[in-house]
């Protein structure tokens, strides 16, 4: 039915979602140590990428020393390298407030590195890789290509450098004298460079474009959840302001009777006339400027063209017998069952009997057209039960907004003290349920 509740459609935005967790997660381990802003945790990242960097040049100095080999140099060398792996992590500190100046700086550090280590060995720590993930998620595509062929070609420098072997012969290293190997050795650090820069700035900025998806999924769900909210309360208020010309069609016919019996008493009095006149037309005057102030409140709640209708009796659960027949009249089949006299309602629960039938037989005929539809009245001493009931037609699935029938009904169900419950119940039906109290005096 149009009055079903629909759930949001998913958003694929699972991935992102399971990112944002484990960043959360890493988020509060930081916390526990302190780190609990975006700059402590970019103080956190530098040291740690500090700390594994020089972890992984030790773990190549112990081979070099097992396997008897000399690929990280001399001591001179592997101290310079400790020295400049340690300074390179330190721009990390103010990589999102100066992505670009971090890649750059580390970008110089790293030609020094290149510079200082042997020939042929391409020395990357964690540092490049952070620096060019931050710029490919910060900045436009075209910002970080510009910020990424600068940074290669300032690590080019460093590696042509160390290829001439100036560098290294002030550490003490021995020079090269196989020019060919000098030469691809300098190559394959250049386009180490490049993939090292380059996938790490892909990588920063597909991130960036999966938050940005998931931000604007949040976004959209938010817009989506508002709207129907305005829709909601639209139909809220004007369900209130039906209710409110009915308020007002009760009032004065009720008010209307006051003053046609204060009339008749104003003429039968016959013990102190005077007196019970006087009464009496205090009454009566009471009484018409009451339905005169009823009439100027609500009475501007009325649509245009809507007077016709405002000396039309109000219908009540005696008249639930005229819908049924006109559902029968549209070809609706329509089966009645009830059980215990119809108890005499307050007036605005009598209106809210009827029109809690009238919407569920309309969705009924709607959205299930062909199929019966099972009206029940159950009442005893103190309470009535109505209930229209019927198979789920093919068009039950909730495939758009929810319809706002039932956010009336409940509305008047709430008004008069009732309760209003509606949804699916075993056997593939629908069922709309209204309890009513036959106490209440609203």
């Amino acid at each position: 039915m149009a009055d079903r509740q629909s759930t949001p459609a998913p958003t694929d935005s699972g991935s992102a979602g399971s990112s944002r967790t484990a960043t959360a997660g890493v988020r509060r381990v930081l916390a526990r140590v302190g780190a609990r802003t975006a700059d402590s945790r970019d103080v956190a990242l530098a040291v740690a990428s500090a700390v594994v960097t020089v972890a992984l040049l030790g773990l190549l100095r112990a081979a070099d020393l097992l396997l008897g080999t000399a690929r990280t140099g001399t001591d001179t060398q592997v101290a310079a390298v400790v020295v400049l792996a340690v300074v390179q992590c330190a721009p990390l500190v103010v990589r999102r407030r100066r992505p670009v100046a971090t890649l750059l700086t580390v970008a110089v550090v790293q030609a020094a590195l290149l510079a200082a280590v042997p020939t042929g060995v391409a020395l990357w720590g964690v540092a490049p890789v952070v620096a060019a993930a931050t710029v490919g998620a910060a900045r436009p595509p075209a910002a970080a290509v510009r910020a990424i062929v600068a940074a290669v070609g300032i690590a080019a420098v460093g590696a042509v450098v160390g290829a001439t072997g100036t560098v290294t012969a002030l550490l003490g290293a021995a020079p090269r004298s196989d020019t060919l190997t000098v030469v691809l050795g300098a190559v394959a650090v250049v386009l180490t460079a490049v993939v090292v820069n380059g996938a790490s700035a892909a990588v920063g900025s597909w991130t960036a474009l999966r938050r940005a998806h998931a931000r604007a999924a949040e976004e959209r769900a938010a817009e989506a959840v508002e709207h129907q909210a305005t829709r909601t309360r639209a139909a809220v208020a004007a369900e209130r302001t039906r209710m409110a010309r009915e308020l007002h069609d009760v009032a004065a016919h009720h008010l209307t009777g006051l003053v046609v019996q204060a009339g008749a008493a104003e003429r039968l009095v016959d013990v102190d006339p005077e007196r019970a006149k006087d009464s009496v037309r205090s009454i009566r005057e009471q009484g018409r400027e009451t339905l005169q102030a009823l009439r100027a409140i609500v009475g501007i709640l009325r649509e245009t063209g809507d007077d016709a209708t405002g000396t039309a009796p109000v219908p009540g659960l005696a008249d639930v017998g005229d819908l049924v027949d006109a559902a029968r009249a549209s070809g609706q089949v329509v089966v009645t069952r009830i059980d215990g006299t119809l108890p005499d309602l307050a007036p605005l629960a009598d209106v809210t009997a009827y029109r809690t039938v009238q919407e569920a037989l309309v969705n009924a005929r709607r959205h299930a057209a062909g199929a019966p539809a099972l009206l029940g009245v159950s009442a005893d001493a103190d309470r009535v039960t109505i209930t229209v009931e019927n198979d789920l037609g093919p068009s039950e699935a909730p495939a758009g907004p929810p319809g706002h029938g039932l956010v009336g009904m409940r509305e008047r169900a709430t008004l008069v003290g009732g309760r209003l419950r509606a949804g699916p119940v075993a056997g593939g039906r629908w069922r709309v349920r209204l309890d009513l109290d036959t106490r209440s005096t609203t």
